[in-house]
């Protein structure tokens, strides 16, 4: 009786996980094929094509608040739209910044308007709240498997 609800439990918990992974592989379809800087952004490119071939289009409000808060001669470094992965390791939920450091910068500008060296390389909770706010249209998040 014991082994064969184990088994059960095994069978059960195997489904799960393969509709997990296949949710996973589906909603990757979703992900950007290409990134453009805030520049080109700014000028008109204001949409970008998913890995689907559909276009996903910025807000032009919220290129235009972001642009205020970066100076002109940095807008080619950045790149949008800004990819975040939410981790789980152990008790700690984040968003990783995914990236080099320019979009860990992009990442810090979008929570405090102001930048560092290393920029931001994971984000609370509560930060992304903040930046998810106010830049809706800016920024991807994947999932960790």
């Amino acid at each position: 009786m014991r082994d064969a609800e184990e088994s059960r439990s095994k069978n059960t918990r195997r489904l799960i996980e393969r509709k997990y992974r296949n949710d996973i592989q589906r909603l990757s379809r979703y992900w950007p094929k290409e990134l453009v800087n805030l520049e080109e952004a700014y000028s008109g490119r204001n949409y970008i094509y998913l890995q689907n071939g559909e276009i996903h289009d910025f807000s032009q409000d919220e290129i235009r608040l972001l642009a205020s808060n970066i100076p002109r001669f940095l807008w080619r470094l950045v790149s949008l739209p800004l990819l975040l992965r939410y981790e789980i390791v152990g008790t700690e939920r984040h968003y990783r910044v995914l990236g080099n450091t320019w979009q860990k910068r992009l990442a810090e500008i979008m929570l405090t308007g102001d930048y560092s060296y290393s920029g931001k390389e994971k984000l609370t909770i509560s930060e992304f709240s903040i930046i998810i706010r106010k830049y809706r249209s800016l920024i991807f998040v994947n999932l960790s498997i």
